[in-house]
Parts: structure tokens; sequence; C-alpha cells
């Protein structure tokens, strides 16, 4: 096994919730081509959203008719024969027509999409504490700028559960966000982490204080100091068993479980 470079925001959650399946991943790199539904639909709304704000840039604004068809291109590209639906009773359909009411839904919340976007899909790589030992990447959805150093970070979720204002201001993920954009640019004056949970039409916005992003920054190094330490030393990942397992594509290397996942179809 060779140390980790750099990590994720979704990759330190993962050894958080589960070390196993930490390991399997992001040591190991053991690849799935399993799929769930839920993700899968997740990916294609993220497309025509990302669709939509390109043309935006460039200056078009595309009906919504025009969205949805590059809706349905994309997932007709995509589909394979190991998406999964974990839920008893739930059909590829019902997330097809979800993932377009989530679509219709942001088009006739947000039009005329006049924010000035600055990046759609922006790409992050950067450092906690300026330190390149203690390297991260991120992508954000998009990343929006009034020209006077004011800058939004936007999320979007197509999951069935909304934050509340409470969990938006405890969340980590675009907080970390935002450390990289202050490291990577010098006109910042605000940040607002803007969470879109496109299949309700909701709409939350948090801030940070200095203090929250060093506090978040020192928790983030320890993770990355003991996952380091336990891949130098041969320590254990444990498997944590809990209701998440059903839709894990890792059940066949876990050493809690036996056999093929029964609630993988």
């Amino acid at each position: 096994m060779s140390v980790l470079e750099r990590f994720s925001y979704s990759g330190l959650e993962s050894y958080k919730k589960c070390p196993a399946q930490f390991k399997f991943r992001y040591i190991d790199k053991i690849r799935k081509t399993d799929e769930g539904i839920e993700a899968f639909t997740g990916k294609r709304v993220h497309e025509a959203l990302e669709f939509l704000y390109t043309e935006v840039q460039s200056g078009r604004l595309p009906f919504i008719d025009g969205i949805l068809e590059h809706y349905e291109q994309h997932w007709e590209k995509n589909w394979h024969d190991r998406i999964a639906i974990a839920k008893r009773g739930e059909r590829v359909e019902d997330y097809y027509r979800l993932g377009e009411d989530c679509i219709a839904r942001f088009y006739r919340n947000n039009q005329p999409f006049s924010e000035r976007v600055e990046g759609i899909e922006l790409e992050l790589d950067f450092m906690l504490d300026n330190d390149d030992s203690y390297r991260m990447k991120g992508i954000i959805d998009r990343l929006d700028h009034d020209g006077e150093g004011n800058y939004e970070i936007h999320d979007y979720k197509t999951g069935k559960r909304a934050m509340s204002q409470g969990q938006a201001d405890q969340d980590n993920q675009l907080a970390l966000y935002q450390i990289a954009l202050e490291q990577q640019r010098e006109d910042v004056q605000t940040v607002s982490l803007v969470w879109h949970f496109v299949r309700y039409g909701i709409v939350v916005k948090s801030k940070r204080t200095k203090e929250q992003l060093q506090h978040l920054v020192r928790v983030m190094k320890n993770r990355i100091d003991e996952i380091r330490l336990k891949e130098k030393q041969g320590g254990e990942f444990p498997a944590k068993p809990m209701i998440l397992c059903n839709w894990c594509y890792y059940w066949e290397e876990c050493p809690a479980q036996s056999g093929s996942n029964p609630y993988i179809r």
C-alpha cells in the first residue's frame, strides 16, 4: 500500500463512517462497476444543470425542453446493467421521472438565470494550512461572483432529505471549498455556502467564521494523520455495521458480512 497523497471530503467522510469501506476504495483501490440508482439519477441531474448554466454563460437561455432532452440523452448513454435498486417496489421509471421533476422545478424557480456565474463543475486542488503534505481535491457545482469579492458556492442535492439550517451550519464539505477559494483567490471578501435541494425546490444558505474554518482544518488534518499512521503501521480499518451497509458494494470484501448483498437487486 502506498501513502495517500490527496484526500477528498467524501473520502474522509467515508473513513469516519466505515474505515473498512475507506480502505477497500481508497487504499486497496478496489473499483466496482456497481452503482445505485439514486447516485445515477443524481449524476444525470447534475449534468443537465451543468448544461443549463453552460448555455447561460454562452449568452443563450435554453428552453426547458432542451434541458430535458439533454437529460434523456445522457441517461440512455450512461445506463448500464450494474445499476442497482436497493428499495423494494421502486422502478427505474420512477427515478427517471424524479430526475425530470427535479430539473423542471429548478428551471421554474431560478429563471431567468441572471446570476453572475464564475465557474461550473470547478475542480479544486488545495492544501490545508498551506501545507503541501495535506493536499485536498474537490469539485464545486457552481461558483457565482458579483465582481466585488462576494462569492457564492452552490451545491445541488437530489436526495430525499433536505438539510435544516442547523445542519447546513455544521456541514463541512462546502466549508472546505471555501478554504480552497480563499487560498486561490486574492479578492475574496465574503463567501456564502448555498445548497439547492432540487427535489423540493428548497434553498439553504450558510456562512463560516475564520475560527470555524480554522477548527475544520485541524479536524481534517487530524483525520488524515490518523489514516496515514494506520496505513504505515499496518493498523486495522474496522468495519462498522449499520443500516447503510444495505447500499454498500463492498459487501463481498467486508469481514462483517458474508456472500452477496441481499438488499441490492
